[in-house]
């Protein structure tokens, strides 16, 4: 076909039994159908840390299913028990955790399908582990987020070796053997995108996002700056927002985590097992979080979500673009259209996912409690980049 050579296999057991016979006339009718509409729709792209001269390359729907990448499976149930998403268009490639350069020297996005979407962010009332705003608490109240482009999100969180790919050296408190591999933290928000001591961009603005007229433009001294130098690429890598960031975790589920099943009690459960784990990638019990000394681990060694997103929930938190605010909806409105969060004159900023020093509770897909000052770090908090689609793609 013009879009790529397909391949048929077939079992003789199934066909012909286990019985030792001549096939005189062994034929084989082919029926000939158009591919799907999508079947040239990229939905990864590889970019190169090493080489900013390399191309980005583009994988595309007919790609994974020709096997040009390794595995990939199409039905998210077959991932694990009980596991299943309102995703309608499930194409994940699993064979992405098999090549240890897509968490060193390349990064691997994904395309997610947001553009005229809407989702519920917050959680339902009843759901283990709701935060209602008491105390210090964020609010989950549901409000129906609308999206009017698509973006893509790292497959991965942003690993030791990737960032000092970028800036030679990494600022993570984790150094065990393989401390490459595992998430990069213990850095700032405003190490991110702002720069050294200055919050002023290329354009001479002061960098705040929402408030700056051009919301990504991001600080020359920035990680980011460096990141998108160290690419070559036209895309403007950045933080995503909160809302995409919620998005993209439940990838069509309702649930307390994205493989569509929800936690009995706010400890640890078996439900959350095959997503995360226990002394892991989030804390068994309120002690065990307390206790504050469980290690990152190495980032896609569990079950992605519907859209291939490995360590949604636990590992490490993610920074988000948003100022922190205990209600996503203030203002009380109806729906909310591509929220870019709501301003703090404190700059603190929100970061979502839990981690492996949070209960099994605060690593669910609707928590937003979680912030720290920007100019701050933690060892439990990292990166995922994203970055909108443009035009044309």
């Amino acid at each position: 076909s013009e879009s790529g050579i397909g391949q048929f296999i077939i079992d003789p057991v199934k066909a012909f039994g286990n019985q030792k016979v001549a096939i005189a006339d062994f034929r084989v009718e082919l029926e000939v159908t158009d591919s799907a509409a999508n079947i040239s729709e990229v939905i990864y792209k590889i970019f190169s840390l090493t080489n900013s001269s390399q191309a980005e390359i583009n994988i595309t729907r007919a790609d994974l299913l020709n096997g040009k990448y390794g595995s990939y499976v199409t039905d998210f149930s077959s991932l694990g028990s009980g596991f299943n998403s309102s995703a309608a268009d499930v194409l994940i490639w699993t064979g992405v955790t098999n090549n240890p350069a897509y968490k060193d020297t390349h990064l691997v996005m994904r395309k997610i399908p947001a553009k005229d979407n809407s989702f519920m962010i917050g959680s339902p009332v009843g759901e283990v582990g709701r935060e209602d705003a008491s105390g210090s608490a964020g609010s989950e109240t549901q409000v129906s987020v609308r999206f009017t482009n698509d973006y893509y999100m790292a497959v991965f969180e942003l690993t030791q070796a990737q960032y000092r790919r970028v800036v030679g050296a990494s600022p993570s408190s984790y150094s065990g053997e393989d401390a490459a591999l595992h998430p990069v933290e213990n850095v700032s928000y405003k190490a991110i995108r702002h720069g050294g001591s200055t919050l002023i961009g290329p354009s001479g603005e002061k960098i705040n996002w929402p408030t700056n007229s051009h919301p990504h433009e991001v600080a020359s001294d920035s990680f980011l700056a460096s990141f998108r130098t160290a690419t070559g690429s036209v895309h403007e890598f950045d933080l995503p927002t909160s809302a995409q960031w919620e998005y993209a975790c439940r990838a069509g589920t309702t649930t307390a985590f994205n493989n569509g099943k929800n936690l009995p009690s706010k400890s640890w459960s078996a439900n959350v097992a095959a997503v995360a784990a226990s002394s892991a990638w989030f804390a068994e019990t309120e002690t065990e979080a307390q206790a504050n000394n469980n290690p990152t681990h190495i980032v896609g060694l569990k079950a992605p979500n519907a859209w291939g997103l490995y360590d949604m929930h636990g590992n490490v938190g993610e920074w988000c673009l948003d100022h922190y605010s205990k209600s996503h909806n203030p203002e009380g409105l109806a729906e909310l259209t591509d929220p870019s969060g709501v301003f703090d004159s404190a700059n603190n900023r929100t970061y979502r996912g839990g981690s492996a020093r949070k209960p099994a509770w605060n690593v669910r897909s609707a928590t937003h409690s979680d912030s720290l000052w920007q100019g701050n770090s933690s060892a439990m908090v990292g990166i995922r980049l994203a970055f909108q689609v443009g035009a044309g793609e």
